[in-house]
């Protein structure tokens, strides 16, 4: 009704037959607001399987073929000729660190402080538990022989949790803010083979478990924290009497 009422107003000579049919660009256009990211499951799913399933298929190519973590190790290690850097252990939280830090800023964001805390907490269970399962189970040694707990990366892991909160939370105000957050999180991945401390497929296979803990929790998360609960008192009369009903919404 207001689109419809915009449209008429625009146009004096419509009478009441007229009919108009807008696309999606045009509504959004007369409401003056962005046209929305599209959350559904099977979206959500494509990227983060997409990762798992390249990680997969890098781990198990043998040694010699071309994209085998092992040639791809090499490569890298050969390239930059013993680069090491500690820029991976911060580089994980910047994009969580930018989240709350644009919250506190007043920057508009999808939830409010509180939901955004406890999505976060959530999160970070989900992927912990994750991959320290996997890690226990998973007996797959580092690049540098330093330990037996290299699948997944949880550095990687952590960092696109970060990044796909931070995208979450602000994709509809600047995509550029997402863009950061990803750019971020990718830079973790690339150090972490870098340092020789994963392989590729590690960080792949971190990767898409970041992404897929955080949107399954927002396609289960019911907002509820934070609201004020409603209730209402009603009088009740029956065939023997009468009393009052009372009901609560929380």
């Amino acid at each position: 009704m207001f689109i419809g009422g915009t449209v008429s107003a625009q146009y004096p000579s419509a009478t009441s037959t007229n009919s108009y049919h807008l696309s999606t660009s045009d509504s959004a256009k007369v409401r003056g607001s962005s046209v929305k990211y599209d959350n559904s499951p099977r979206i959500s799913a494509i990227v983060p399987i997409s990762l798992v399933a390249g990680g997969i298929i890098v781990e198990s190519l043998p040694s010699h073929t071309l994209f085998s973590k092992e040639r791809i190790q090499q490569h890298v290690q050969g390239q930059l000729n013993g680069f090491r850097t500690t820029a991976d252990n911060y580089l994980q939280f910047v994009p969580i660190g930018a989240m709350f830090g644009l919250k506190i800023a007043g920057v508009k964001s999808k939830s409010d402080f509180l939901n955004q805390v406890i999505i976060t907490a959530k999160s970070e269970l989900l992927v912990t538990a994750i991959v320290f399962s996997m890690k226990h189970f998973i007996h797959d040694m580092r690049p540098d022989g330093s330990a037996d707990n290299t699948m997944p990366s949880g550095h990687t892991a952590q960092a696109f949790v970060s990044a796909t909160l931070l995208d979450m939370e602000y994709r509809d105000t600047s995509p550029w803010i997402s863009v950061g957050g990803y750019l971020c999180a990718t830079a973790t991945g690339f150090f972490r083979v870098a340092n020789n401390r994963h392989w590729a497929s590690d960080v792949l296979v971190g990767a898409g478990i970041g992404i897929a803990s955080v949107k399954l929790v927002y396609l289960t998360h019911r907002y509820k924290w934070g609201k004020n609960p409603t209730s209402v008192l009603i009088p009740t009369i029956y065939q023997n009497g009468g009393g009052v009903a009372f009901a609560m919404k929380f």
